[in-house]
Formats: structure tokens, sequence, C-alpha cells
């Protein structure tokens, strides 16, 4: 006869088998909660790494973003100081100012021929004649006027 304590599983099962029964059913809760454990240490974890990249992520986007930034519009202003240069590069008349600067050098070595033509020109012998000349007339004088200054 049932006692009127017992449960209908404990009724069915010998007292050997409820025990066995309880004991699988005690592992596996101690496997559970160790499972568990395990999950809520490797949450922390997990925590604590997210909450470090956020601070890289911070620091990364604090120090190097205005860096970026600068560099970034400092091409913005090469890029556009390259557009003017090639644009005025585009309007200038190259053609025009190299055969100026080609009439400037023809004119330029014409005046030095003339140049050279005349001073290949002046003869020599005659200028030394009248220069021996000119001392000569110049030197009684500079004896005259010598005496005057003593």
């Amino acid at each position: 006869m049932q006692k009127p304590s017992d449960t209908p599983l404990e009724a069915n099962m010998k007292n050997s088998e409820f025990r066995s029964l309880m004991e699988d059913i005690k592992s596996s809760n101690e496997a559970q909660a160790k499972y568990a454990k395990r999950q809520y240490f490797m949450s922390q974890i997990t925590a604590a790494a997210s909450i470090v990249i956020l601070g890289i992520v911070i620091y990364v986007s604090t120090s190097l973003l205005p860096k970026f930034n600068a560099t970034f519009e400092n091409t913005q202003v090469i890029m556009t100081d390259l557009q003017t240069i090639t644009s005025e590069l585009a309007q200038a008349d190259l053609d025009d100012m190299i055969g100026n600067i080609n009439h400037l050098i023809i004119t330029s070595e014409e005046n030095i021929n003339d140049a050279m033509d005349q001073v290949n020109a002046i003869d020599i012998d005659s200028l030394n004649k009248a220069i021996k000349n000119l001392s000569d007339v110049v030197e009684p004088l500079a004896r005259f006027f010598n005496v005057f200054n003593r």
C-alpha cells in the first residue's frame, strides 16, 4: 500500500532508482550552475572589452580626427591652387611669350654687334698718340702749378 506522502513518481520507482534519478538531476543542476557562472564571467569580460574598445574609439576620434580634417582641408586648398594655376597656364599665350623672348634676344644680339663694331672701329694707335700729346701738354702745366703749392 502507498503512503499518503509518496508522489506518483516515488510510488512507481524503487528507492534506489529514485536516489539515482535525484543524483542525476542534482549533477545536472550543478553543471548548469557552473555553466551559468562561466557564462556570467565571460559576459563580464565581454563588457570590459567593449568598454576598452569604446575608449579607444573615443580617443582616436578625438585625437586623430582633427588631424585628418586639417589634412583634408589642406588637400582642398592645394587642389584649388592647382586648378587656378592650371587655368592660368591654359589662358597664357605661350607662343606669343616665346616670340617676344626671341625678338628680345635678336634685338639684343644686334645691339651687341653694333657696339662691338664701334669698339673695333677705334684706332688704338691714334688714341695712344693723342694721349701722349695730351700728357706732353699737361706735364709742363702741372710743374708750373706745383711751384705755387709749396
